[in-house]
């Protein structure tokens, strides 16, 4: 199994906190979600950069089809000590099991293009690609398919902030996928955002380090997820409506209608 995949059902279950009984000022604290360096495209120094830092994983974009051969054969020469993933547009099957065989761990790719094939494809973990168009028929069908993990594309991705109607459509997809939840965070994305994103189930981040000082930003973003709460808050109780009840006056008894009758 993808060893992404893996610490996403880890964490989804409840095991993001260290286990053990020696004193916890001694133990790190094990992030709540997954943290996954997303590296542009032909900039492969940044996946030690990505890695010393403390990402859980590493994603490289590869924008153009063509550049997927000049990419594997990058990484090939790389020691990467944590999982690396690749974003496409479209994979073709014989495309996925070469990244299987070159070691990648899970690939990101869109619904549109990529043909029913791919979702046979064993040892590597599947995310799909969705974004807010998507209708609520649409969302539900991901949870009868073969793929491990959804990615939720940004919603408007010029907003610095994370907005109400943003979250509403992320709950809708979350709700409709069943799989487990990953984001995307752009540059613009404020980072105490991230706490409205846990809280609807999102268990991994991928953090675009396209910035003038991908470093800092990587360890905004870890620090930020830190300080997440150790337990999920629980949503308010549904108000249901009453309507209100009517009482005859004191003395008057109530007319029985068989009397009346």
């Amino acid at each position: 199994m993808s060893k992404l995949i893996e610490k996403l059902e880890r964490i989804s279950a409840g095991g993001g906190q260290p286990l053990g009984f020696g004193a916890a000022v001694n133990r790190a604290k094990i992030l709540q979600m997954v943290v996954v360096a997303g590296i542009p495209e032909g900039n492969t120094k940044q996946v030690s950069l990505a890695a010393e830092a403390g990402a859980d994983a590493v994603l490289l974009a590869i924008e153009q089809p063509k550049n997927k051969d000049e990419v594997l054969a990058q990484l090939s020469g790389m020691k990467i000590d944590i999982p690396w993933g690749v974003a496409v547009d479209t994979v073709t099957r014989e495309e996925m099991q070469q990244l299987a065989e070159a070691g990648c761990d899970y690939v990101i790719f869109s619904p549109t293009k990529s043909p029913a094939a791919v979702l046979g494809v064993e040892k590597i973990g599947k995310v799909l690609r969705i974004d807010a168009s998507l209708s609520d028929n649409m969302a539900r069908a991901i949870n009868r398919l073969d793929v491990d993990a959804v990615l939720l594309s940004p919603v408007g991705e010029d907003e610095p902030r994370l907005t109400v109607q943003q979250l509403m459509v992320y709950e809708y997809l979350a709700g409709y996928a069943g799989k487990y939840l990953v984001a995307a965070v752009p540059p613009g994305f404020a980072v105490d955002d991230i706490e409205s994103l846990w809280g609807l189930g999102v268990r991994g981040v991928i953090v675009d380090l396209a910035v003038k000082e991908p470093e800092q930003r990587l360890s905004q973003v870890m620090e930020a997820i830190q300080k997440l709460p150790t337990a999920k808050k629980r949503p308010k109780e549904r108000i249901s409506a009453t309507l209100p009840f009517t009482r005859e006056p004191s003395g008057q008894p109530i007319p029985d209608e068989d009397n009346e009758e």
